[in-house]
């Protein structure tokens, strides 16, 4: 907590560097709370990108944030939550394991067929993560569904920051592994989001 008020204040002060750091902390933590809410990957970016762009622009009249993580996530979901809502009265809506070309919109039987599709897909993410060994399911667990970040995973569970680093890119390759072997029909879109987690676990695990 302390480190996310010196983050926080030096983005009132204008600091770029813990500007970004603030941002790169708790961006895949923001995405993934974001894709559990709405399934839709593309608006979810847009929304954390627009969320710290205001902040940057407004740093100099943001209230002080006694808990910095509950802020931003609160101000996310209710930014997100807004924009969902006018993007759906316009029907365009993406996401990111969509097959679609960027250009054609489904009608409305194959937007049904498509959530059907996506509540599939993170149902068999979720049964490919319960198979991992049970540290790994733990750590996977902790870091993208309840959206904790590394020093409150090693608080948690008292393991070592690398500890904690390698056992959920040891889970999240193994994910990969099992998913390209089992041949799913959507592989493909598994193995995009996989792409995803492993990429935020990467840019966070210096924090």
């Amino acid at each position: 907590m302390d480190n996310d008020n010196i983050l926080w204040q030096g983005l009132k002060q204008g600091d770029k560097e813990m500007f970004l750091a603030l941002y790169k902390k708790y961006y895949h933590t923001l995405f993934f709370i974001g894709v559990k809410e709405m399934k839709d990957a593309h608006l979810v970016k847009d929304i954390i990108q627009q969320l710290f762009l205001y902040l940057w622009e407004k740093r100099e009249t943001i209230q002080d944030a006694r808990d910095v993580k509950s802020y931003l996530i609160t101000s996310f979901l209710r930014k997100l939550t807004a924009d969902w809502k006018k993007n759906k009265q316009s029907g365009v809506l993406e996401v990111v394991w969509s097959s679609y070309p960027e250009d054609q919109q489904p009608n409305p039987e194959e937007k049904l067929i498509r959530k059907d599709e996506q509540s599939h897909l993170f149902k068999l993410l979720m049964e490919r993560i319960n198979e991992l060994p049970n540290r790994q399911k733990e750590l996977i667990t902790l870091k993208f569904y309840e959206g904790l970040t590394y020093q409150e995973i090693v608080q948690r569970t008292g393991l070592s920051h690398r500890t904690v680093y390698n056992k959920i890119h040891e889970g999240l390759k193994k994910l990969k592994l099992d998913i390209v072997k089992s041949q799913y029909p959507q592989s493909a879109a598994l193995l995009s989001l996989l792409q995803v987690l492993a990429s935020a676990a990467t840019i966070t695990s210096a924090q």
